[in-house]
């Protein structure tokens, strides 16, 4: 965890800028390999299947077992709760700034997902832990169960009213939170012999690295294939929803809103996700169900740009905030 002085100003600014320089840094390494042929386009189908599939869900395993302390069930259904409602507030935001910036019918439906969505587990995750600590890490994988349910429901219907499907809501890591929460239930790391906590080790600490680079080599095919909206309305849009208004509705909740005394870390982890650019993946997802990925390309570049300033002043104010408090 790093401790950062609240006293210094702009230096304290710049502080935070260096702090969470590693995750662009690995994004940076993933598009150089793309560039220079070393991670090809080929892979990319797969490679994002394992990390989902296996990396991930290992992670999340090793970190709700690994937890110094675990968080109760009444605490880690609350927790989803927020996930569930911060993604929802995301998306109702995206359709007003639809509305106001005249955006196109055609481009809602993949405006107000991608730009709704922030970049809430692989990026989230090692900010959190650089300001926070690894014990939040478990609480914002809580947070994000949540997050993966009001994205498989309330997103995909503003995607598409007609293609909604319950066992999406299913998928690898939500199932992986369900089972380390019943292992954890039923004894913890203790229950697993020690080379399978070895090997669940080994796996959860790369799988963070990995996919961030190979988000990396996503953007760089994202870089190439970008060209902006007519009078910029959706890049406008997308930065007005993911990084001003969403942003400080989340900082405004996590210092005034009401808080449950058995989950005082949930604006911690507000201040993170309030933070974060919107996810790559969303890309991925409008694509599947035929929506417009032009338009889904603009928000996520827009806010990915933006996020190297507004990513670390934000949370600058967060903890700002939080010391005022």
């Amino acid at each position: 965890m790093i401790a950062v002085s609240l006293d210094g100003g702009m230096q304290n600014w710049i502080n935070i800028i260096v702090a969470v320089l590693p995750p662009f840094i690995l994004l940076f390494i993933g598009c150089m390999a793309r560039r220079m042929d070393w991670l090809g386009r080929e892979a990319d189908r797969t490679l994002s299947r394992f990390i989902v599939c296996v990396l991930y869900p290992c992670f999340i395993v090793y970190h709700v077992l690994g937890t110094e302390s675990p968080v109760e069930a009444k605490g880690a259904w609350v927790s989803a709760i927020f996930g569930f409602l911060a993604i929802s507030v995301g998306f109702l935001v995206a359709r007003i700034v639809a509305w106001v910036c005249k955006i196109k019918e055609v481009e809602k439906p993949a405006f107000c997902f991608c730009s709704g969505i922030f970049n809430y587990g692989f990026f989230a995750i090692p900010v959190a832990t650089l300001f926070f600590g690894n014990e939040l890490v478990v609480k914002i994988i809580l947070f994000n169960l949540g997050v993966e349910v009001a994205i498989w429901s309330v997103g995909i219907l503003i995607l598409t009213s007609s293609k909604f499907e319950i066992r999406k809501v299913f998928n690898p890591p939500a199932l992986s939170v369900l089972i380390a929460l019943l292992l954890q239930a039923l004894g913890g790391k203790d229950i697993l012999p020690r080379f399978g906590w070895d090997v669940l080790t080994m796996i959860g600490n790369c799988s963070i690295p990995m996919a961030l680079m190979i988000i990396g080599a996503s953007f760089y095919d994202l870089l190439k294939g970008y060209r902006p909206s007519s009078a910029y309305r959706v890049e406008i849009g997308a930065i007005m929803t993911r990084a001003l208004i969403v942003p400080a509705l989340f900082l405004l909740y996590a210092n005034y809103g009401w808080i449950p005394t058995y989950t005082p870390w949930i604006p911690e982890v507000l201040i993170i996700q309030a933070a974060m650019p919107a996810g790559v993946f969303a890309l991925v997802v409008v694509k599947n169900y035929g929506e417009n990925t032009e338009t889904g390309l603009r928000a996520i570049m827009a806010t990915m740009v933006v996020s190297i300033l507004a990513l670390p002043t934000w949370i600058w104010i967060g903890l700002n905030l939080r010391a005022g408090n």
